[in-house]
């Protein structure tokens, strides 16, 4: 794995998107004490949720119908940026300027920054969509930490000189997308990428289009079926993404009276996620996170949550919560961005809904904490909210599945050593060339020549097993073979 020849130095401007997002809210805490800000955040906050929840959704189904190509057009990403940046601008003076600031203003406001925001975090994530997996992983924790940071060092200063920072932070953030969209490069980050026509058959090309049906219960059965094996692919970081969203919009958590603790759980999430994205293992990373280091965090969690409320360990169980969840969204921002360039699923598709979903648990979060009778027992139901998830993620991997991809993995060991891996892999790329396989198929082909199976090459893809059956049945159709054996007696001809 070679960081450095992906990365590219532009790509920090998200650590500038990533401070202003509202979808974060301790970026809102610069706010929180400026002129009527008490009175006139409140509808700000909640038109910005319902619309962006709406606009989200719309976006999804949108890409999923027709072309997903649009969300990279000039015209879209430009007017979105605007859109964002005055939205800011005009809530901004609805709360500093006298006389100016009431309901309407911050509605509109809220509605302007949302329908900029939705388009703009499909952009982003389009862009990102260079990195794979553990490339996400690395530079997403860096980058998440270091918004994170610049969050805390924004709540802490004076107004005038934060909005300054605010305001610059934002424009540098959506400068990047209207470069890459004016350049027409805003797909994949404008990586040279190889043609992907052998896998236009699946339909989820980024740039290419669904075909629309006449019989629109037949597009929600598809569009659902597309959501199911989004799930399957990243369920567990995707339902943690949104327990923390609800939790967010019930109760703020302050550490020491001076800061959010989410805030802190997302500095402190990136430093325990970077050596993750560097660990070298023989089977899929995703794996090992899923069915080891998070069912063993969560364990740790569930055992402080057994002391008495108020107590030191119920109160450092809080405070760890928040940044088991920083390293839950870290996965999930991970996941996502490798699903999108694994181009199973377009990134209109993948982040519309990610936002849809996201915004409308944070609303019933926020719902739910405005109910006193919800409110004055938040601790303790937020408490075993929090347990339920944790439960939910030491429950959810099969020791089976480990067990097998670890035999998997010894098999293929036995087999031979380096040079014989080399000389199987050289055998493999004269194949896939001799019979002009896609570079998924490729790539599909040189785990099932080393004796993988299904599911193991699903998760290292971060792909879903359907998707992965559909390349097998594609390569096999290409090599007029009909069997695994004859697939690698045919690889061992070469």
């Amino acid at each position: 794995m070679r960081f450095s020849q992906e990365f590219k130095l532009e790509t920090l401007a998200f650590i500038a998107f990533f401070a202003t997002l509202p979808l974060y809210s301790p970026n809102l805490v610069l706010f929180s004490e400026y002129g009527a800000a008490d009175a006139l955040m409140p509808p700000f906050v909640n038109t910005m949720m319902v619309v962006a929840a709406l606009a989200g959704a719309v976006s999804a189904w949108f890409a999923f119908r027709r072309n997903a190509a649009l969300f990279a057009t000039p015209q879209l990403v430009i007017s979105s940026s605007v859109l964002y940046v005055g939205g800011f601008a005009l809530f901004v003076a609805g709360l500093g300027v006298e006389g100016f600031g009431n309901e309407g203003v911050m509605i509109a406001a809220g509605a302007a920054v949302a329908c900029g925001m939705v388009p703009l975090c499909i952009a982003w994530g389009t862009y990102l969509a260079l990195f794979d997996l553990r490339q996400a992983l690395f530079y997403l924790a860096i980058m998440v930490g270091a918004a994170s940071f610049i969050a805390l060092m924004l709540s802490s200063v004076a107004i005038e000189p934060g909005l300054v920072a605010f305001g610059l932070l934002a424009l540098i953030g959506v400068a990047l997308p209207c470069v890459k969209a004016v350049g027409g490069k805003l797909d994949r980050g404008g990586a040279d990428l190889p043609s992907r026509d052998g896998d236009r058959e699946l339909g989820y090309l980024v740039g290419g289009s669904s075909a629309a049906s006449a019989d629109g219960k037949t597009d929600a059965r598809e569009m659902l079926a597309n959501v199911r094996r989004m799930a399957s692919v990243a369920v567990l970081p995707f339902a943690g993404l949104l327990v923390f969203a609800f939790v967010m919009g019930v109760r703020k958590f302050m550490v020491f009276d001076a800061f959010y603790v989410e805030t802190l759980g997302g500095i402190v999430a990136a430093i325990v996620v970077l050596p993750l994205s560097l660990l070298k293992i023989d089977r899929p990373l995703m794996s090992f996170v899923y069915q080891v280091f998070l069912p063993v965090c969560a364990i740790v969690l569930v055992v402080l949550n057994a002391f008495p409320y108020g107590t030191v360990a119920q109160w450092l169980a809080a405070t760890l919560s928040y940044v088991f969840y920083g390293i839950i969204g870290i996965l999930a921002l991970s996941s996502l961005c490798a699903m999108a360039h694994a181009r199973e699923f377009s990134s209109p598709f993948i982040y519309g809904l990610t936002v849809a979903c996201f915004m409308a648990a944070s609303f019933l979060g926020i719902s739910f904490g405005s109910v006193s009778a919800f409110a004055e027992n938040a601790g303790p139901i937020l408490l075993v909210i929090s347990t339920m998830y944790f439960g939910f993620v030491v429950l959810a991997p099969l020791l089976s599945s480990w067990r097998r991809e670890g035999a998997s993995e010894r098999e293929v060991r036995r087999e031979g050593g380096g040079e014989a891996q080399s000389e199987l892999s050289r055998r493999i790329e004269a194949v896939a060339v001799r019979f002009e396989l896609s570079p998924r198929e490729t790539e599909t082909l040189s785990y099932l020549g080393r004796g993988h199976g299904i599911v193991f090459i699903a998760k290292t893809l971060v792909i879903s097993e359907s998707t992965v059956r559909t390349h097998v049945k594609s390569i096999y159709r290409k090599l007029d073979v009909s069997s695994r054996e004859e697939l690698l007696e045919l690889i061992d001809k070469g």
